[in-house]
């Protein structure tokens, strides 16, 4: 779910739920959800960078599975091109996780 999407759902989820208090006749509800509402912006922006959190650590973790199945490569294969290849694969790999890891503790 992109942030727009998650974004315009929980306003009109909150909206929703404005309409089903006023219908019961709860004003205090009412008034807790509008200064709920006031307040999407920073909601948003919190969930938003959950989100992209979430995205950061899958893409960390995969870049950790290619490596993994690198590293079994290399231990199988007995040519030194080959062997040079998947390090140099790693090699890359590796700095990938480091700029993700970067941005994970930007976060």
């Amino acid at each position: 779910m992109t942030v727009s999407t998650h974004s315009t759902a929980w306003v009109n989820d909150q909206l929703d739920l404005y309409n089903y208090a006023k219908t019961i006749g709860d004003s205090a509800w009412q008034q807790a959800i509008l200064e709920l509402l006031q307040h999407k912006d920073e909601y948003i922006d919190k969930e938003a960078a959950q989100i992209l959190l979430n995205e950061l650590w899958h893409m960390f973790d995969l870049v950790n599975s290619k490596m993994l199945q690198l590293f079994h490569q290399m231990h199988n294969t007995l040519e030194q091109d080959q062997q040079e290849e998947l390090r140099e694969k790693v090699w890359r790999l590796k700095l990938q996780r480091i700029e993700i890891t970067r941005m994970i503790r930007s976060i």
